[in-house]
């Protein structure tokens, strides 16, 4: 098992760094991730029994979670950025704070060939300032790419013949 590891400051007065390693777990429909101190020695046996406590642990943590977040989701701007058109998924990234809004996620037909186009995309207009790209794949779905100045938009039109 390889796990990343990471440099970070711990307290911004003297810059200090501390190693952690990073651990990414996914089961189903959850990913969970982890930083562990990089002093800490992780053996097989932390690993198979990390796995075991979060495997037995998951349905609890997400039912948790997903309790905290949707009161807040719908009481906030999130809520403005459900999908109102089921055939239509949009991705809007910014390089400068990373932020990102997705209704991606909410379509399980965006698989990874998807991924892979839009990934191939952001690698081509990366170093350009404005930019747009229009996709038709083989199965008729539409990837368009817009780029402004640090801001990247794709859309992902899943509906075969679109008519309004």
């Amino acid at each position: 098992i390889k796990a990343s590891r990471l440099h970070l400051t711990t307290d911004s007065k003297d810059n200090q760094l501390t190693q952690v390693f990073l651990l990414v777990y996914n089961n189903q429909d959850t990913t969970i991730c982890l930083m562990i101190d990089a002093t800490k020695s992780c053996t097989k046996t932390f690993y198979k029994t990390l796995n075991s406590c979060l495997t037995a642990n998951i349905p609890t943590l997400d039912h948790i979670v997903s309790k905290q977040v949707a009161p807040k989701a719908s009481s906030s701007s999130v809520a403005q950025y459900t999908p109102v058109n089921d055939n239509i998924r949009y991705l809007l990234y910014n390089y400068d704070n990373l932020a990102y809004i997705s209704t991606l996620h909410c379509q399980p037909s965006v698989s990874a060939t998807f991924t892979r186009i839009m990934c191939d995309i952001a690698a081509d207009i990366r170093d350009k300032r404005d930019a747009d790209i229009v996709v038709k794949t083989g199965s008729d779905i539409w990837i368009s790419a817009r780029k402004s100045k640090s801001r990247v938009l794709f859309a992902v039109v899943l509906q075969k013949s679109i008519h309004y």
